[in-house]
């Protein structure tokens, strides 16, 4: 088989997106031997068919990638979520801008990866807008006051807000993927019964974390 063929005509069929070699190597080119993978991939790169993005990652295609791209390949369709201050921003609670942008996402291999200034965190979840909600509601109570550029009344009107998609069911599979601080759910706790939200916040943390918190 013409390996270099079949890595060219994948490129040439996928033009503007995002050639990511730990997914693909055990997918689209399981049977190309890995190290013959890599060979050819630095030849497309020189024939400038690829451009590298970070390790590992590339770019199919002369454009150059731009935030949609990143989307569509690690957070839209349940694929993850923006977390960090981009997240903040989205919500409005906050104007600062941050030369990093963070991403929860489950579709990569590797518990981290940089894909130029995007920062991609693996989180094992299926962010459906109720998954979502509670995370940005915990990602936003994690940072707290301590926020830079804190808009205090949208802070708080935010909170309020995303208050109202609690469920038990949501946060313990968030609370299996992402540990947060032991404080940071005894506030959710706090807030939620403030509101009179029946909830079993604590109890599942602790009986998911019982050897880690004391």
């Amino acid at each position: 088989m013409n390996y270099t063929k079949l890595v060219r005509e994948y490129c040439k069929n996928n033009s503007g997106a995002i050639f990511d070699v730990s997914k693909l190597k055990n997918t689209e080119f399981a049977e190309v031997p890995y190290k013959t993978l890599l060979k050819i991939l630095n030849r497309l790169e020189e024939e400038g068919l690829l451009k590298p993005v970070s390790k590992g990652v590339y770019f199919i295609g002369e454009k150059p990638m731009d935030e949609e791209l990143i989307f569509d390949e690690y957070v839209d369709v349940g694929k993850g979520m923006f977390v960090g201050y981009q997240l903040f921003n989205d919500v409005g609670i906050s104007d600062y801008v941050d030369c990093k942008i963070e991403i929860y996402t489950n579709n990569i291999k590797a518990k981290q990866k940089s894909v130029g200034r995007y920062l991609l965190k693996r989180v094992d979840l299926e962010f459906d807008d109720d998954i979502v909600d509670l995370v940005a509601l915990l990602e936003i109570i994690d940072v707290g006051y301590s926020m830079k550029g804190c808009d205090f009344m949208a802070y708080k009107k935010t909170v309020d807000m995303l208050l109202k998609s609690y469920s038990d069911s949501s946060f313990e599979k968030i609370i299996k993927a992402i540990r947060y601080k032991y404080s940071t759910i005894k506030q959710l706790s706090e807030l939620l019964e403030a509101n009179s939200i029946d909830n079993s916040c604590v109890d599942i943390f602790e009986s998911t974390y019982k050897n880690l918190i004391r």
